[in-house]
C-alpha cells in the first residue's frame, strides 16, 4: 500500500490532543451529608469503575477517528498484481558466427563447437520457453521460436563476413529488461571465440545487461593458433607500366608461418614473395604488376593477392584490390581567343602540362573566335573560348552536339559577353552560368573548392592548387552570375560569388570560369598555379587509385564518363560479389553499393569496368586466445543476473493494478462518528 498525499499522514499527531485531555480531566465529587458511611462508599467504587471504562472507550473511538481521517486525506492506494499468469523463461541466445569462427584445428570448426554447445542449452532448457537468437555476424534477430525451432536455426547458422557485434546484442537485452512481463524469467546464453576485437567491445561497454541467469562459453581450440592473414593493400606507384604494391600480411598464431605471396591480376600470375613469420609478426611486403598488356583498353584491373594453404583459416589468406590505371591518351585542346596573342598563356602552360604528364599527350592548335567553324570541332577534345562572342551563339547547336558526344568546352569571361551568343548558349544548357553584371572589386578566391570530390575535373590538381597559394592570387574584379538550375558551383570568391562552374550534357562537360585569360580581370593564368589550374579544368590526370572496402561499409565505385549514357542517370547497374546483378543509386558519378553480398568482387556492368574489392574487417581473424579469468571477470561486468524478486523490483508500478482505498477508510470515519456518542451516552447511565 502507499500514499499519494503521504503529507497528510501527520495529521495523525493530533491523537494526541484526546490523550493529554484525558490525562489532565480529574473527576469531582459533590460532598454530600449522610451518616451511613459503608453504603456511600460501596456506590462510589462502582460509579468509578464504569466512568473509567466509558473514558477509554471514547478516548480510544476519537483517536481512531483522527487517524482514520488522516489516512483518508492521504489517499491510501494498494497495487496487486494481476492473477492468472504463469511464469515463463525467455531465453536469449547471442551466438558469434563472424569469419573468425570458421577456423578449425584440424579435427573441427570453432562454428561446430558453437553449434553443438548451443544446442545442448536449447535441448536443456523449459519445453514452454520463448527463443530469441542473434548471429552476432549478421545485425537480425530470430525472434519468438519455440524450441523446436530453435534447434532448427541454430543448426543453420554460416559464418558471416562480418565482425561480432557483442554490444547489438547487449544494447536489446538491456532495452527489453525494462519491457518484460513481471512472470518472464530472462536467461542470456552467449558464446564466442571472444577475440580481441570482441574483448574490447565488451571492455568498453557502459551499463549492464539484467537477466535473470547467464550463461556463457570460450569456443577455443587447445592447440596452439596457426594462421596467418593478408590486411590490407595500398598501390604505391607505377614505373614502366609496373604497378608497385604494398602488402601487409599478419601472423595471428602462435607458430611459425611460412607461406608464398601471390598477386595474380585477371587470374594471370605476376608476382610471387617467399614470407617467413614469426608468432604475432606484421610485415609489408612489395609486389608488383605488370599492367602493359591492359592499358589503353582497361580503367580498372582486378588484382587478387593470396597466401598459399597452410593454416586454420583459408578466408582470410585472400585480398581483392581494383586498381585504376591511368590511360594512356592523346588529347587534342582547341585555344579560340579575340586575337592571335590573347591565349598565350594558356597555351605555354599547356605544353608544360604534356611535358610532365606521363599518361597524357596533349596537342595544342589556336584559332580566333570569329574564324571559329563547326568543322574545326571535329578534330578536338577541347575547346577553350576567351570569351563569349557572337560566332559562339551562331555555333550554338553544333557546340551542343561536340559536347553531348564527350566534348568539353571551357569559357572565360574577359570581355562582356555578347547577348545574342548568351541566349542560344543558355537554352543549349551548354552555359554554367550567365554573366550579368562587372564588378570591379579586388578579390581572391577560396583556398579550396567547394565540392573536393566533383566528377569533371581533377581534384587531385585542386589540392595542389593549394600548395601554389592560389588564395594569394589578387583578381581585380569578377562578373555578377546567375547559375544554370542544372550546373553547379564548383568553386567560390572569398566574398561569395562563383569562381568556376560546371555543367553536364550528355557524356560530356561545360565549365564556366569567372575570370579572364589575360591580366584583364586577374593574373591566374600569369602565376605559377596556372599548369595546376589547366589540368583541374581539363579533368586530366596520371595518378594511380585503389578500390577496396571492408565488409560492412558502403562500397563507392567511380563511374566513367563513357557510362554516363544519360544527362540525369540516377542509377546504374552493377554486379554483387554473389553474382547478382542490381539496380544502384549513382551520386556525383559514383556508384554507391550499400550491400556487396560478401567477400569478393564488385563491378559496374557497362564498358569499361570498374573493379573493387570486398574484404574482411581488419582484426576480424586476429585469433590471439582471451585469458578465461578475464573472460569471466568481463562477463561479470556486462551482466547483471539474481534472483526474481530483484529483477522485478526494476519493473515500473504501472504493471500492477492499482486499487484506491479512500472509500473503506471513509466509511469506517462516518461508522465510529455513529458508534462514538452512542457509547458516550451509554455510558452515562
Amino acid at each position: 500500500m502507499s500514499f499519494t498525499a503521504w503529507m497528510f499522514l501527520l495529521g495523525g499527531f493530533a491523537v494526541v490532543g484526546p490523550i493529554v485531555a484525558h490525562l489532565l480531566a480529574k473527576p469531582r465529587f459533590k460532598r454530600i451529608p449522610f451518616t451511613m458511611l459503608r453504603f456511600l462508599r460501596s456506590g462510589q467504587k462502582e460509579s468509578q469503575s464504569r466512568r473509567k471504562l466509558r473514558d477509554i472507550l471514547i478516548l480510544l473511538l476519537r483517536c481512531a477517528i483522527i487517524v482514520l481521517i488522516a489516512i483518508l486525506f492521504a489517499q491510501p492506494v494498494l497495487y496487486l498484481r494481476p492473477k492468472g499468469e504463469s511464469s515463463r523463461k525467455v531465453y536469449y541466445l547471442g551466438l558469434d558466427n563472424s569469419m573468425s569462427m570458421a577456423y578449425s584445428d584440424g579435427s573441427e570448426r570453432y562454428l561446430d563447437k558453437l553449434i553443438r554447445s548451443a544446442s545442448k542449452y536449447i535441448q536443456a532448457a523449459e519445453n514452454n520457453g520463448v527463443f530469441h537468437i542473434y548471429p552476432l555476424a549478421e545485425n537480425r534477430w530470430m525472434q519468438d521460436l519455440s524450441k523446436e525451432q530453435a534447434l532448427a536455426a541454430v543448426k543453420g547458422l554460416t559464418c558471416t563476413a562480418g565482425s561480432a557485434q557483442v554490444n547489438d546484442f547487449l544494447s536489446v537485452l538491456s532495452a527489453r529488461a525494462h519491457d518484460r512481463a513481471s512472470s518472464e524469467r530472462t536467461c542470456a546464453l552467449l558464446v564466442s571465440d571472444f577475440t580481441p576485437h570482441t574483448m574490447r567491445q565488451l571492455v568498453y561497454l557502459q551499463e549492464p545487461a539484467r537477466v535473470h541467469a547467464v550463461d556463457y562459453e570460450q569456443i577455443v581450440s587447445p592447440k596452439p593458433i596457426d594462421n596467418a592473414a593478408i590486411t590490407a593493400a595500398h598501390v604505391t606507384g607505377i614505373i614502366d607500366d609496373k604497378v608497385s604494391i604494398k602488402v601487409t600480411v599478419v601472423n595471428y598464431g602462435q607458430l611459425a608461418q611460412n607461406r608464398v605471396l601471390t598477386a595474380k591480376a585477371e587470374g594471370n600470375e605476376c608476382d610471387s614473395r617467399e614470407l617467413r613469420l614469426s608468432p604475432g609478426e606484421r610485415r609489408v611486403c612489395p609486389v608488383q604488376i605488370d599492367v602493359g598488356g591492359a592499358r589503353p583498353q582497361q580503367v580498372s584491373l582486378p588484382i587478387e593477392l593470396s597466401l598459399s594453404a597452410g593454416d586454420g583459416l583459408r578466408e582470410d589468406d585472400l585480398f581483392y584490390l581494383g586498381v585504376s590505371i591511368p590511360q594512356q591518351t592523346s588529347m587534342s585542346v582547341l585555344l579560340a581567343g579575340s586575337s592571335p596573342d590573347e591565349t598565350f598563356l594558356l597555351k605555354t602552360a599547356l605544353h608544360a602540362l604534356s611535358r610532365m604528364s606521363t599518361t597524357d599527350t596533349i596537342r595544342n592548335s589556336t584559332t580566333t573566335l570569329n574564324r571559329l567553324t563547326p568543322s574545326d570541332l571535329d578534330s578536338a577534345d577541347v575547346l577553350i573560348c576567351s570569351a563569349i562572342t557572337e560566332p559562339l551563339g551562331r555555333m550554338a547547336y553544333a557546340l551542343a552536339r561536340f559536347v553531348s558526344a564527350g566534348g568539353r568546352v571551357i569559357f572565360f569571361l574577359t570581355e562582356p559577353p555578347n547577348g545574342e551568343a548568351l541566349a542560344p548558349l543558355w537554352q543549349q544548357a551548354l552555359l554554367p552560368a550567365q554573366p550579368r553584371k562587372n564588378v570591379r572589386q579586388s578579390t581572391r578566391v577560396d583556398a579550396k573548392p567547394c565540392d573536393d570530390s566533383a566528377a569533371g575535373v581533377d581534384n587531385l590538381a585542386a589540392k595542389a592548387l593549394a600548395n601554389y597559394r592560389i588564395d594569394q592570387i589578387a583578381f581585380d574584379g569578377y562578373w555578377d552570375c546567375d547559375g544554370h538550375p542544372r550546373s553547379k558551383c564548383l568553386w567560390k570568391f572569398e566574398n561569395g560569388p562563383g569562381f568556376v562552374y560546371l555543367i553536364r550534357c550528355g557524356a560530356g562537360t561545360s565549365i564556366l570560369v569567372n575570370t579572364s585569360v589575360d591580366d584583364s580581370l586577374g593574373s591566374l593564368t600569369k602565376s605559377s598555379a596556372s599548369v595546376a589550374f589547366c589540368r583541374y579544368l581539363l579533368g586530366t590526370h596520371d595518378q594511380l587509385g585503389q578500390n577496396c572496402f571492408a565488409y560492412g561499409e558502403p562500397a563507392v565505385l567511380p563511374v566513367p564518363e563513357a557510362q554516363m549514357s544519360l544527362p540525369r542517370q540516377e542509377q546504374i547497374w552493377v554486379e554483387t560479389c554473389q553474382g547478382e546483378k542490381r539496380r544502384v543509386p549513382l551520386s556525383q558519378s559514383c556508384a554507391l553499393v550499400p550491400d556487396p553480398g560478401g567477400i569478393g568482387w564488385i563491378k559496374t556492368l557497362g564498358k569499361p569496368t570498374v573493379h573493387a574489392g570486398i574484404n574482411l574487417p581488419d582484426g576480424e581473424t586476429d585469433m590471439r586466445k582471451a585469458d578465461a579469468a578475464e573472460v569471466a571477470n568481463v562477463m561479470g561486468r556486462v551482466f547483471e543476473s539474481g534472483t526474481e524478486r530483484q529483477v522485478a523490483s526494476t519493473q515500473p508500478l504501472s504493471e500492477r493494478q492499482p486499487t484506491p482505498l479512500w472509500r473503506i477508510f471513509a466509511w469506517m470515519v462516518i461508522v465510529l462518528l455513529m458508534v462514538e456518542p452512542a457509547v458516550a451516552n451509554r455510558l452515562n447511565r
